[in-house]
């Protein structure tokens, strides 16, 4: 296994980074706290090799098994409510969620597309692979909330809100020139 150094903060850099520099065929990753549970893997893989481009887990499903608290659970609906609302994705309920699957070959070249290096990196992916047509599948998953979290909501709040303000403006015209990789034989 490769080692990658990535000397700045911020999931998106670090997404970035490792999967333009991986030779990996596909990619699962999930949040360092490990809120949700590792049996989503093989399920993810499994959606990986049946064609699906991105796999993301939701915990807005009503087959996911969710711990968390009120405030999270409000907040995270209230965004993805926005998102649909907003944006009018349709492919995919929890934008936020920090577990995700991609087939390296259908997404990096969509990656020079994304804009954000922080949290929104996760939206602003799966706005634009939508947009451009991509297969994305969501799981259901067990999930826990890790009380230590060290997101700083209010901070993050308005990082997303600018981002969703960017993509309304700009996104369908930025997605519209992204051309699907042809598979190889």
């Amino acid at each position: 296994m490769e080692t990658i150094d990535i000397s700045r903060k911020g999931r998106g850099r670090a997404l970035r980074t490792a999967w333009n520099e991986t030779d990996a065929e596909m990619s699962i990753y999930m949040d360092v706290d490990l809120s949700t549970d590792l049996a989503a893997i093989p399920l993810a893989v499994a959606e990986l090799r049946g064609g699906a481009d991105i796999v993301t887990g939701s915990r807005t499903r009503a087959d996911s098994n969710i711990t968390r608290c009120f405030k999270r659970e409000f907040l995270s609906r209230a965004y993805n409510r926005l998102i649909r609302m907003v944006l009018g994705t349709r492919c995919f309920d929890d934008a936020q969620c920090g577990f995700k699957g991609v087939r390296i070959e259908t997404v990096r070249p969509l990656l020079t597309l994304v804009e954000n290096e922080d949290w929104f990196f996760d939206t602003e992916l799966l706005v634009l692979a939508e947009y451009a047509g991509l297969e994305i599948r969501t799981l259901p998953i067990t999930w826990v909330e890790d009380a230590d979290t060290r997101v700083n909501i209010p901070r993050t709040i308005l990082q997303d809100l600018r981002g969703v303000t960017r993509l309304r403006l700009h996104g369908r015209s930025t997605a519209s020139g992204f051309r699907r990789p042809t598979q190889g034989p």
